[in-house]
């Protein structure tokens, strides 16, 4: 039997968490899953209490996930997890800046990466990691990571002006012209591009890319009877073969075959 479970953060912390969520695969459960993993702007604080999931990376090399991983945006290198009977995994889905907000880890360090959070948080991840595990019901994790998360809030880094861009340009879902952005910081398009890559570690051009592509994901998620050419138009594609080249680019599938794989692998969020 496969479970999972999702919920939305508490007010206070939406600036900085998109989601929690929960899976189980029955250890009966011999078949166990594969799904894709998309590019995505999110960071993630995963959990893994059971039989960790295997990473299979687009030129065939694996790796096995952590048991406490710090997961930076992954826009370069879509891959697929597999996982078997016996996964426990609970995660923290952060909004695209929380891990510099309230951690101070720097971005452009963490940008396609995924480390292990006993060498990156310390002590402080292993006592997270603990605690966590001690409580198996969903319920309780949350109410747990949200009073860690909370403290960290109190002291949260503040923004810089490129940081609060991205945040932008993350909410406009990739749809507004970098020039633009770049005028209102009173910055040359060139100076720009070179300051985001740096604070952020992807470049601006290909930020706004994935902030649509996984817009018009989760809209396809959420709305599952709207055709993908309507969608194209909506969230700015040229036509629907951009979508797709863009969807193939960014997963590895076309936009059918990545909705039906897909599974759990984007909680739902508001």
């Amino acid at each position: 039997m496969h479970e999972t479970y999702s919920a939305f953060p508490r007010p206070e912390l939406k600036p900085y968490v998109r989601a929690y969520a929960q899976r189980r695969i029955d250890k009966a459960d011999s078949a166990g899953l594969i799904e894709p993993v998309p590019a995505c702007l999110e960071q993630i604080l995963n959990f893994e209490f059971g039989v960790r999931p295997i990473a299979e990376l687009g030129d065939a090399s694996r790796f096995t996930i952590h048991r406490l991983s710090v997961v930076g945006a992954s826009a370069y290198r879509p891959f697929t997890l597999h996982l078997a009977a016996g996964v426990e995994s609970f995660a923290i889905f952060l909004q695209p800046l929380a891990l510099w907000q309230l951690f101070r880890l720097p971005l452009s360090s963490l940008a396609n990466h995924d480390y292990d959070g006993y060498t990156v948080l310390g002590e402080e991840g292993h006592q997270l990691w603990q605690r966590i595990a001690e409580v198996p019901a969903f319920e309780e994790r949350v109410k747990l990571a949200e009073s860690y998360l909370l403290r960290k809030a109190l002291n949260a880094q503040p923004n810089t002006s490129i940081k609060n861009a991205a945040v932008y340009m993350f909410r406009a879902k990739g749809a507004r012209p970098l020039e633009d952005v770049a005028g209102h910081l009173s910055l040359g398009l060139r100076q720009f591009e070179r300051n985001f890559l740096r604070e952020i570690g992807l470049s601006p051009k290909f930020y706004s890319r994935v902030a649509r592509f996984q817009a018009t994901l989760d809209a396809r998620i959420y709305r599952q009877d709207t055709r993908w050419a309507d969608l194209a138009n909506e969230f700015g594609y040229h036509d629907q073969m951009h979508m797709i080249k863009d969807f193939e680019k960014l997963s590895g599938l076309s936009p059918e075959r990545l909705l039906s794989q897909i599974g759990d692998m984007r909680p739902p969020a508001h």
